[in-house]
């Protein structure tokens, strides 16, 4: 026969105790199935690459951004702009994009999907130079375009391959694991006009990426977007103990309940 579990008296428990408590290690609660989907993105001339230590600096610096949950359901359309903010000007002659590439970065579990990667790009145009951004989208497994970053404006001279561009991107949380295609439009940075669409039809190196989000991306790494942290430092302050107290004792109430359960 089982025997129960006795219940415990909040009221024996200790300053003591309570510490002690307080010092374990914090609970995260991570969310399975987000309402949105999350990234880093930082962008940077391929000719000035920072070194890595410098661009893992900057992307964890960088501000996470939060969009729409990542809609799989249904078809994309190939030869529609799909960015609805900017006006549309005839530029096919005018521009072009020589080249574009991918580079995946980091897949900390060693199961062939990567929640870093990088996107490259040579954008080239018949004038002296031009001020351009780009807007980057992913495809889950040939579902609708979802828009996930935006480059910096940067300048494009002519043909020259100095100018190349790299948008760099972490997925944070909402992207489950498979193969994305990446779609890039190109917009003129002055009038907000867009000038071409490059895709997975246009360059393969945009097709079937293995990528996952870095919560996915499990392997001890200690890094979930998503968790509900707390970190408590010890100043010897009774002032910060009577502080601490009303929410340790409700879940500490929480606990004895879940206890009193098994009587």
């Amino acid at each position: 026969m089982l025997q129960s579990i006795p219940s415990i008296n909040l009221m024996n428990l200790s300053p003591v105790l309570l510490l002690g408590i307080l010092s374990m290690p914090s609970v995260g609660f991570a969310v399975e199935n987000p309402a949105s989907s999350r990234n880093k993105t930082i962008s940077y001339l391929l000719s000035e690459e920072p070194e890595k230590a410098i661009r893992d600096n900057n992307l964890t610096k960088s501000e996470l951004v939060t969009h729409e949950k990542l809609s799989s359901e249904g078809f994309r359309k190939e030869s529609t702009v799909v960015g609805i903010t900017a006006s549309y000007s005839d530029h096919t002659n005018d521009y072009s994009i020589y080249n574009a590439s991918s580079d995946l970065i980091s897949d900390f579990d060693y199961d062939g999907f990567y929640h870093r990667f990088r996107v490259t790009m040579d954008a080239d145009t018949i004038y002296a130079s031009a001020h351009v951004y780009a807007r980057l989208y992913l495809s889950y497994e040939g579902g609708p375009w979802n828009y996930y970053a935006s480059s910096n404006t940067y300048h494009i001279n002519g043909d020259s391959s100095l100018d190349s561009f790299a948008i760099e991107t972490e997925l944070t949380d909402g992207y489950p694991a498979g193969y994305y295609d990446i779609r890039i439009e190109l917009y003129d940075a002055d009038y907000d006009d867009f000038l071409l669409a490059y895709g997975p039809y246009d360059d393969a190196s945009l097709s079937a990426l293995p990528l996952e989000d870095s919560y996915r991306d499990d392997s001890g790494y200690g890094y979930y977007p998503d968790e509900t942290e707390v970190f408590v430092t010890a100043t010897g302050s009774m002032d910060w103990l009577m502080l601490t107290i009303p929410g340790l004792l409700l879940g500490i109430k929480r606990i004895a309940k879940g206890f009193n359960n098994y009587d």
